[in-house]
């Protein structure tokens, strides 16, 4: 069963053709391999957009990006993701930056925003891979910024579950902001509340 009905395949095909990386046959068949190997499916797919923000939640492992990198090789998309700096050091750091890591200086988050924004302007197509916990963590406040990205450069956010549960990544409902940022995430946390991470106990 593990090797059957992921839905790599179908997400694949219906991938708008500009979010496309292009990488060689092998890198998609080693995610595939992978992705399947771990037993998990994928549901939904990617809004014909060209400017697309995944939001993923909830983000409670370091385990939730080994799942994640090899459906990005899978489906061979680009997408960029944010992740802390301090994890792009020396030997890894081509690799992350190859998959489409930014480091991100937690210090500086406005840093961070806006060179997100700025590539999104420049670029003709986007795709950004987000966790609106910014972190593993338990927290109580999420982080926002990625709100005010996705207004900037006129992004639709496409809510995205990540669920241990039942082993699969779910691409679900497009989010529309209402343009009140702490509404909006009240409104995130409970739809994200039907997905179950790896430690449900720090969502």
């Amino acid at each position: 069963y593990m090797f059957n009905k992921s839905g790599i395949r179908e997400f694949r095909s219906s991938t708008p053709d500009h979010f496309r990386a292009r990488r060689s046959k092998f890198f998609i068949l080693l995610g595939t391999l992978i992705f399947k190997f771990y037993g998990w499916k994928i549901e939904g797919s990617l809004p014909n957009k060209k400017r697309v923000i995944v939001a993923a939640a909830p983000h409670t492992s370091y385990e939730d990006f080994v799942r994640a990198f090899p459906l990005v090789l899978a489906l061979d998309i680009k997408v960029n993701f944010l992740a802390k700096d301090s994890i792009f050091k020396f030997g890894i750091k081509y690799f992350f930056s190859w998959l489409g890591g930014i480091p991100v200086n937690r210090d500086a988050p406005v840093e961070a925003k806006n060179f997100i924004s700025d590539l999104g302007h420049k670029r003709d197509a986007i795709l950004l891979g987000i966790t609106p916990e910014g972190t593993r963590k338990k927290v109580i406040k999420w982080k926002t910024g990625f709100l005010r990205i996705a207004k900037e450069i006129d992004a639709e956010i496409v809510l995205t579950g990540i669920d241990f549960e039942h082993k699969r990544f779910v691409f679900g409902e497009i989010f529309i902001p209402t343009g009140d940022n702490e509404k909006d995430i009240n409104s995130l946390k409970l739809y994200f509340k039907k997905y179950k991470g790896k430690h449900p106990e720090r969502y």
